[in-house]
């Protein structure tokens, strides 16, 4: 089974994706960027998902955090935000997919899915 991380503040959110997915992926949902390239190393995610903002820090942050790691340099994203420059902001960042909040199950399964494929 793939693993994704999810990384999203918002508990309500982190819960409902971490539902949705749970049985077809092992996820693991945080919802705080602490002790992030440990969870990482003990988890070893196929992907990770994570929101434009997690408390202090912006995605971007974290994103460079994650990748300064010779094991995480190629690991693929999904960023989702309301931020209505999401676009922008996904491909400035190298993300493998973006997905716009408010989004539907059926987005959240079809990106996973894509980005997962090309690893395969």
């Amino acid at each position: 089974m793939k693993k994704i991380l999810v990384i999203e503040d918002d508990e309500d959110i982190a819960e409902i994706i971490n539902l949705a997915l749970a049985g077809k992926y092992l996820v693991k949902a945080r919802t705080d960027n602490k002790e992030l390239l440990e969870i990482l190393e003990n988890f070893q995610p196929d992907l990770v998902m994570l929101d434009y903002y997690i408390g202090q820090k912006n995605a971007h942050e974290i994103v460079e955090e994650i990748r300064a790691g010779a094991a995480n340099k190629n690991l693929p994203f999904i960023l989702f935000s309301g931020h209505q420059d999401i676009k922008r902001l996904a491909h400035e960042m190298g993300a493998s997919a973006w997905l716009a909040k408010p989004f539907n199950l059926s987005d959240l399964y079809a990106s996973i899915e894509i980005v997962l494929s090309k690893q395969a």
